[in-house]
């Protein structure tokens, strides 16, 4: 299907920057320099994409009359470059002749079918109350996976250095237990969402942080985990997971964990899903709060 006329959407050029020289574009003229220096190492990937996967963004632009209007990411979110997390789009000025529905449209379809992204698997988050974007989304063929919950810690809360060595272990993410956790979120999976988000073991320990790891009982079992966000909203986002059975002594443990946390000024959020009320009891027990829902849609052809 041919864009309309006015409307252009391409890759991120250089000429897009001249077109940002504004005073108030320019918060965007940097991200455009930096993305398009991605842009460049990204290319140089994909002319060996049968030895390495591309693993930098892909930013399409849309221009209406020589002015940027809006643009879109794609990111692969594995190793191997077989899952794409496409962002929300990001509207700098608006259309004269198209709504950001439209808009939207346009992007997501570019993003599927017009771009060198060698993949068939796609992921996005919307934000729950954005009916308008989720309705276009789902129109372009995604499902939702699930609901996510981005907690984050209420300010009253301080840091306290204690040990709980008596209680539980804290082990920070190493190549041994990244399998051991990948395997416990394997097993809560749907083979659906596997399938689509292709998540190996060493995407979770390459993008470990200073905050990631998992909680061992004194048996030395691996009983849960804060593990790398797969579609980040935030700098700093952990997925809080556990193992299928309930384990009664997660009451304990994770208040524990996540209160003694030292983030110093960084503003860290934790992620479970919706349907996991017992994980979610204990955050809001734990005087965390609710920062934002989002729906996970996913989108596969193979």
């Amino acid at each position: 299907e041919a864009l309309p006329s006015d409307l252009k959407i391409e890759p991120l050029k250089l000429k897009h920057l001249s077109m940002l020289r504004t005073d108030n574009n320019s918060k965007y003229l940097g991200i455009f320099q930096i993305l398009l220096c991605k842009k460049w190492f990204s290319s140089l990937e994909y002319s060996l994409t049968n030895l390495i996967p591309t693993r930098n963004s892909t930013c399409l632009v849309a221009t209406e009359k020589n002015n940027v209007i809006a643009y879109i990411l794609a990111t692969p979110i594995n190793r191997r470059g077989s899952c794409w997390l496409i962002s929300e789009p990001y509207f700098i000025g608006e259309s004269v002749s198209f709504s950001r529905y439209n808009l939207l449209q346009n992007l997501l379809r570019k993003v599927l079918y017009e771009t060198n992204i060698n993949t068939q698997s796609f992921l996005i988050s919307i934000n729950t109350n954005d009916n308008q974007n989720l309705s276009v989304i789902r129109q372009s063929g995604f499902q939702p996976l699930r609901i996510i919950k981005f907690w984050n810690r209420k300010k009253c809360i301080k840091y306290t250095n204690k040990e709980y060595k008596d209680n539980f272990i804290w082990e920070k993410l190493n190549e041994i237990n990244s399998q051991q956790i990948w395997r416990l979120e394997q097993a809560r999976e749907s083979i659906n969402f596997r399938s689509i988000f292709d998540r190996q073991w060493p995407d979770i320990y390459e993008k470990r942080n200073a905050y990631t790891g998992v909680i061992k009982s004194k048996e030395n079992n691996i009983i849960a985990g804060l593990i790398p966000s797969f579609c980040p909203q935030y700098k700093y986002s952990l997925e809080l997971i556990r193992g299928l059975a309930w384990d009664e002594r997660l009451n304990l443990y994770i208040p524990q964990r996540i209160n003694n946390m030292n983030t110093g000024k960084n503003n860290c959020y934790i992620e479970t899903t919706s349907e996991d009320n017992k994980l979610n009891d204990i955050l809001n027990r734990s005087n965390w709060e609710i920062a934002e829902e989002r729906v996970l849609l996913g989108r596969s052809v193979w």
